[in-house]
C-alpha cells in the first residue's frame, strides 16, 4: 500500500512559479537582478573597477533578495520591517519592573498584628528590666 505524504498546514504550502521560487520570489528576485545588472554596467562604464562595482552591486541588491526571500513567523520582509520601526521608533515602550509579593499582600493583616504583639513584649520585657 503506497502512502501519499500531505502537509497539515495547508496554509504553508506555496506554488511555485518559475524555477522552484515563488511568484514573489521571482518578481523580487527579476528586479534586483535587472537593477544590479543596471548598477554593475552603469559604475564599469564610469571607471570604476569591477571590485568596488560587485559591492556596490551587492549592497543595491541584498534589499530586494530580503524583500524576496525573507519570511518570519509567516511575516514578508516588509512587515517585519514595518512591525520593527513602530516597536523600536514610534512607539517604544519604558518597561518598569515592579516587585509584587503576593504573599505579603495577603497575610499584610496578620503580619502586621504580630509585629504590633512583638513590640509590645518587647516594650514589657525592657520596662521589667529597668524595674529590677
Amino acid at each position: 500500500m503506497q502512502e501519499i505524504k500531505l502537509n497539515k498546514d495547508l496554509n504553508k504550502i506555496q506554488e511555485n512559479v518559475f524555477m522552484g521560487l515563488t511568484l514573489r520570489q521571482s518578481i523580487w528576485g527579476g528586479i534586483g537582478l535587472a537593477l544590479g545588472t543596471a548598477v554593475y554596467f552603469y559604475l564599469t562604464r564610469r571607471g570604476i573597477s569591477s571590485d568596488v562595482s560587485t559591492v556596490a552591486v551587492a549592497i543595491v541588491v541584498a534589499p530586494f533578495a530580503a524583500l524576496g526571500f525573507v519570511n518570519y513567523h509567516g511575516m514578508p520582509f516588509e512587515r517585519i520591517v514595518r512591525a520593527l520601526i513602530k516597536q523600536f521608533i514610534l512607539c517604544p515602550k519604558r518597561l518598569v519592573y515592579r516587585h509584587e509579593n503576593h504573599f505579603y499582600e495577603k497575610d499584610k493583616h496578620h503580619i502586621k498584628t504580630l509585629q504590633e504583639l512583638e513590640a509590645k513584649i518587647n516594650d514589657e520585657d525592657t520596662q521589667n528590666s529597668s524595674i529590677q
